[in-house]
């Protein structure tokens, strides 16, 4: 649904204004601290649209195209992104008996097809629509219009190091001014106005932001010793397949010099570095490597909600509790870190029984370690791409 008729639109934001104005917020909690910007850095910048009450009451249909248009269209270039205040407030608004001057856009029937269109996407994990988190805050105490605010103003400054390309998205004036006053660029609704308009000038507008950032000198925290320890990491395993390789190359060569009858020796001396033992080794060097790259996903994305998943770094051992504990937490966890839409979704090939064994356990051959090596690989891969942007 998309509500054009101005002397609609009004009344709606009246209703959302009526709401706060009766203190309907978020509950802060100071437990969760301020969020320190100073551990990031620059890299790679995002775009985020952050939508207001009256906005997704009245345009929702404008933000199903611009989802549509960020999975079909512009490959994920942009975000949009719920605060917590919005779902608050939605809440508060499905049981309201006020209408829009039509009983066809009554405030509750508005309110509850907005929630059902959230729910619908968090359930899903759909990557382009997120829902503010609880550490998500820089301003613990911020309340109403300010809770909403200081949403535009995490993403902009602190999500994926600052200096984000962020629109906020409302029809309430006042809050807009509150966000042009912070820097914060906003979307209020014009007749005509629709979803390819909004995205394409939001895709323009971030396509010059990273080309600007490209041209930058790269500091030394893009290219330090950390960054570079990562990649090491990440290509460990791939080394040792390799040395695995060559051992077998010239121990090979070295039976086909020698007469049958040492040929038995020649077996025991290699023994130490045959394929079982190689295998063994690079089998334990990604089940350390991918524990603690799980390990920091997880926290990454939690951060002090962490308790809420019950997950417990002490019962991670093996590799096989590793590919529990990604089927259990699932996209919803990893969203940031791997694209449905990609062929390689370690979620849905783990949950074949087959491949699941295939990758927790000691590769018994040289085609199984090819697949063993190239699964884990790319998901190393994925989580230390996203854990060097963030340093």
């Amino acid at each position: 649904m998309n509500i054009q008729d101005e002397e609609h639109l009004s009344a709606i934001s009246d209703c959302v204004l009526d709401l706060r104005e009766n203190n309907v917020f978020v509950p802060t909690d100071k437990s969760l601290g301020t969020a320190d910007s100073g551990k990031y850095h620059k890299f790679h910048k995002s775009a985020y649209l952050v939508v207001d009450t009256n906005f997704i009451l009245s345009h929702l249909a404008i933000l199903e195209d611009l989802e549509n248009l960020s999975h079909d269209k512009y490959a994920g270039c942009y975000q949009i992104v719920i605060p917590k205040q919005v779902i608050h407030e939605l809440d508060g608004l499905k049981d309201s008996d006020k209408s829009v001057l039509t009983s066809r856009h009554s405030i509750s029937k508005l309110a509850r097809s907005a929630i059902d269109w959230c729910y619908a996407h968090f359930h899903e994990s759909v990557p382009t629509v997120t829902g503010q988190r609880l550490h998500e805050r820089i301003d613990v105490d911020a309340t109403k219009d300010d809770s909403i605010l200081d949403c535009c103003l995490y993403f902009q400054n602190v999500e994926n190091g600052g200096g984000n390309f962020v629109v906020l998205m409302s029809d309430d004036k006042n809050l807009c001014v509150k966000a042009l006053v912070n820097n914060v660029l906003t979307v209020s609704y014009r007749t005509g106005m629709d979803a390819e308009l909004i995205a394409s000038n939001i895709v323009n507008e971030l396509q010059l932001l990273n080309s600007v950032i490209a041209n930058e000198p790269c500091s030394d925290q893009h290219t330090g010793q950390g960054g570079d320890m990562i990649v090491d990491d990440v290509n460990m395993y791939t080394e040792l397949y390799q040395q695995q390789q060559q051992q077998q190359q010239q121990q090979q060569q070295e039976l086909d010099r020698q007469q049958p009858k040492k040929m038995a020796d020649v077996d025991r001396e290699s023994t130490s570095n045959s394929f079982s033992d190689v295998s063994l080794q690079i089998f334990s060097q990604v089940t350390t490597l991918v524990l603690e790259a799980i390990n920091y996903a997880i926290n990454s994305t939690y951060g002090d909600d962490v308790y809420m998943i019950e997950y417990d770094e002490s019962k991670m051992k093996t590799l096989r509790d590793a590919g529990k504990c990604i089927l259990r937490l699932g996209f919803s966890t990893f969203a940031d870190f791997f694209d449905r839409r990609n062929v390689y979704n370690p979620m849905q090939i783990l949950k074949d029984r087959t491949e699941f064994r295939k990758f927790t356990n000691v590769p018994p051959s040289k085609k199984d370690l090819d697949e063993f090596v190239e699964f884990w690989k790319l998901f190393l891969e994925a989580i230390y791409k996203k854990r060097i942007e963030s340093y």
